[in-house]
């Protein structure tokens, strides 16, 4: 039967945000361009079919208008000038990013789930040292820890598995989804995280140079550590003009490049390149570092930012590798071990772990036949 009293416009208005979904809906049902000229109706299936595939609720279709979407988080930005509007891209990725978060919590309060220890442990004492030490313990490492790491990938690999070891879902990305068409844009954010006291989320834009990864992960464990959930775009790698970004700045710096080791180092080495290397960090984090500690001139820092800036955009991406190694990264080893385990022992059902996942039956055996 088709459903006759939908308001035509809310398709319309959606199709105006997310205008690439305009030629998977014309292949999909023929009459949908009928449909917006009210010519012809979708049956209550193809309505059905349509808020799964503009990922809204069903009732929005019979509204008078779209709801504003209102960005969830607060965003810090390099550069404060003009108002902060999000882009679809970045909106429907921390969507996602909060399904990810309630079905694992929703899940792991089932399982009698307590608080995460350090989650929140912070947000009444922005002590520096002490936020370090705690970071040291999440990572189980000790001083010098970069420099006995091969490369950025080994360093940043290591990083992802004890964070998501201590109960931390660290999800990377360079698209919405599994949608190339979708690109997320590393000037708009490097990365967000979705603060929880039970089932926190990294979220870490793939489209980033690695080093810069290395840098994202940590500040986001800060703000992990001190109670606060955000999305920045770490222009340059500078702090935003906030208290709280930059303390998760300050901190981040001094736990990847600790000021007495680049002090001691840099009598030995003063090529950018070498230092960035042995920390594993971009060379525009040793070269704030190095102004920070007075090693270099504020004009110096000045003169080699803008070089720097444009070689890190410039360098590139890594291919997202083989499909189920890109679905690791995507839904994270951490969620998808404990969606596995909710299907197992009867939590969910399958059907729910194939909807979350976007897999079929075939491709999810396939990932959960591997080694996670």
């Amino acid at each position: 039967m088709k459903v006759t009293n939908i308001n035509i416009n809310i398709l319309k208005e959606i199709l105006q945000r997310i205008p690439e979904k305009d030629l998977q809906l014309k292949k999909k049902f023929p009459k949908y361009e009928k449909w917006l000229e009210g010519e012809d109706y979708p049956t209550y299936n193809q309505l059905v079919e349509l808020s799964e595939i503009f990922n809204i609720p069903f009732g929005y279709f019979f509204l008078e208008k779209l709801p504003e979407r209102k960005y969830p988080i607060p965003h810090y930005r390099t550069n404060q000038n003009g108002d902060f509007n999000p882009s679809s891209e970045l909106l429907d990725t921390i969507l996602f990013a909060q399904k990810i978060q309630e079905w694992a919590k929703d899940i792991l309060l089932e399982w009698g789930q307590e608080k995460l220890p350090f989650c929140g442990k912070y947000k009444d004492n922005y002590n520096i040292e002490l936020v370090i030490e705690e970071l040291k313990r999440i990572f189980e490492i000790k001083n010098n820890w970069a420099s006995r790491k091969s490369t950025w990938t080994e360093a940043l690999n290591y990083l992802i598995e004890k964070a998501e070891e201590k109960g931390i879902i660290v999800l990377r990305n360079g698209v919405v989804g599994n949608n190339t068409h979708r690109k997320l844009i590393v000037d708009e954010f490097r990365g967000f995280v979705l603060y929880d006291e039970i089932a926190p989320v990294i979220f870490i834009n793939n489209k980033d140079a690695i080093s810069a990864k290395i840098f994202t992960i940590i500040h986001e464990i800060v703000h992990i550590l001190i109670g606060q959930s955000a999305s920045f775009d770490l222009g340059n790698f500078q702090s935003a003009n906030n208290e709280i970004e930059q303390f998760c700045d300050k901190c981040t710096a001094e736990f990847l490049v600790p000021a007495e080791e680049i002090k001691n180092i840099y009598t030995q080495k003063t090529n950018l390149e070498e230092l960035a290397k042995h920390f594993k960090v971009s060379q525009i984090v040793i070269l704030r570092r190095l102004l920070d500690t007075s090693l270099i001139t504020k004009q110096e820092f000045i003169e080699k930012l803008k070089d720097l800036y444009e070689k890190e955009k410039r360098i590139p991406q890594g291919s997202g590798g083989d499909f189920y190694h890109t679905i690791f990264h995507r839904l994270s080893k951490r969620f998808l071990y404990i969606l596995n385990n909710a299907v197992k022992n009867n939590t969910i059902q399958f059907r729910d772990a194939l909807r979350i996942t976007n897999l079929s039956a075939k491709s999810y055996d396939n990932l959960f036949n591997r080694t996670i």
